[in-house]
């Protein structure tokens, strides 16, 4: 059982099989469940007070999942301190890198480019027009204006850097 900042009880209960249940009373009465599947999906039953039997239900992917936890609020576990970040990454930098208008990769895909393949690190994310691609494909093209997230120890974060 979880306690959160206003003394709701949340229960857990794994399901075998069947993946993850968390059970929250409301103020109002009743309780939603949220079933996690091993698929990654997501449902979630309304119950009403005193009944067995959902009311509703509505399922959803991992993109409607993110979203609606984006659009609820701040989530129930927060970032790592960046202390806690460095001692668990050890020698791994993550550095933010912006192509410039004149940038030779811009139009180029990243598996054109091969960054992991002649550097060693990884484009674990993009960022374009306020919005986050993570873990990008190989098919995904670079665009002038794109922030990349590059991991990777410092030498290879600067060969990425003197690709760009």
């Amino acid at each position: 059982m979880e306690q959160i900042k206003n003394e709701i009880e949340v229960r857990e209960v794994t399901l075998p099989g069947v993946g993850v249940k968390y059970v929250m009373p409301l103020r109002a009465g009743g309780n939603v469940a949220v079933l996690l599947r091993p698929d990654g999906t997501r449902q979630i039953y309304h119950f009403l007070e005193n009944e067995d039997r959902p009311c509703d239900l509505i399922k959803f992917d991992d993109d409607e999942s993110q979203q609606l936890a984006n659009l609820l609020g701040r989530p129930l576990v927060s970032a790592p301190a960046a202390s806690e970040l460095e001692l668990a990454l050890g020698g791994l930098e993550i550095e933010w890198v912006t192509l410039d208008e004149g940038s030779s990769v811009t139009g180029k895909t990243l598996k054109e480019m091969q960054f992991r393949t002649k550097t060693g690190a990884s484009i674990i994310a993009v960022m374009r027009d306020d919005k986050a691609i993570p873990n990008p494909g190989a098919d995904t093209v670079l665009n002038a204006g794109d922030t990349l997230l590059v991991i990777g120890s410092k030498e290879q974060c600067h060969q990425v850097r003197d690709l760009l």
